[in-house]
């Protein structure tokens, strides 16, 4: 089996968000991103790496990321409540 690239899979990550703005979608996307990342990864470490990612392309196309942003901000604080 091929080992796994990270950037790889956050880049699909990111294709596949940038083509749908359903809400739903996006979260099942992202989702499905950090379990991928956390077959070789920490939990924290991939946490990390999508969300300097997400940062990162939001800054670059700040109304495409909009819907991703306001996904990813929800899920930080659902994974930092206690």
């Amino acid at each position: 089996m091929a080992e796994m690239n990270p950037m790889e899979v956050i880049a699909e990550c990111l294709r596949r968000v940038k083509a749908t703005g359903d809400r739903e979608m996006i979260g099942h996307v992202v989702a499905e991103t950090l379990a991928n990342l956390q077959i070789d990864n920490t939990e924290d470490d991939a946490f990390s790496m999508l969300g300097e990612a997400i940062v990162a392309n939001a800054s670059e196309d700040p109304a495409g990321s909009a819907l991703l942003l306001e996904v990813w901000s929800e899920l930080e604080d659902r994974r930092e409540s206690p």
